[in-house]
């Protein structure tokens, strides 16, 4: 494999963790959305509590969607895309590491 070859599906592997978040953030607000709508009737939170969880701690609950695709990658020997998606995720990590440390240095 070429480098530049490599170079693009490591870009890849980075725009496939973007597209994972975007889609479990979708996931999640919509199903905490219909979970509101219900919560007159039912007076359920659990979508909701999830959702907060999830967007506020997002480099940590990563895990749960990263690791299953970085097996499968592995398995399929895509080797140049599971770094894009291991860059990614940290990239993630630290960004959200990053804003909590801004958060917390304006209350103090």
């Amino acid at each position: 494999m070429s480098r530049r070859n490599e170079f693009s599906y490591v870009i890849g592997g980075i725009f496939l963790v973007l597209g994972m978040h975007i889609i479990a953030t979708l996931i999640l607000s919509i199903l905490a959305y219909i979970e509101l709508r219900l919560a007159s009737q039912y007076n359920i939170r659990f979508f909701q509590i999830i959702f907060i969880f999830y967007f506020f701690g997002i480099g940590i609950t990563q895990v749960v969607y990263i690791i299953p695709v970085l097996l499968r990658l592995k398995r399929q020997e895509k080797f140049a895309s599971m770094k894009g998606v291991i860059i990614g995720a940290i990239i993630t990590a630290l960004l959200n590491g990053g804003c909590w440390i801004w958060v917390i240095s304006l209350t103090s």
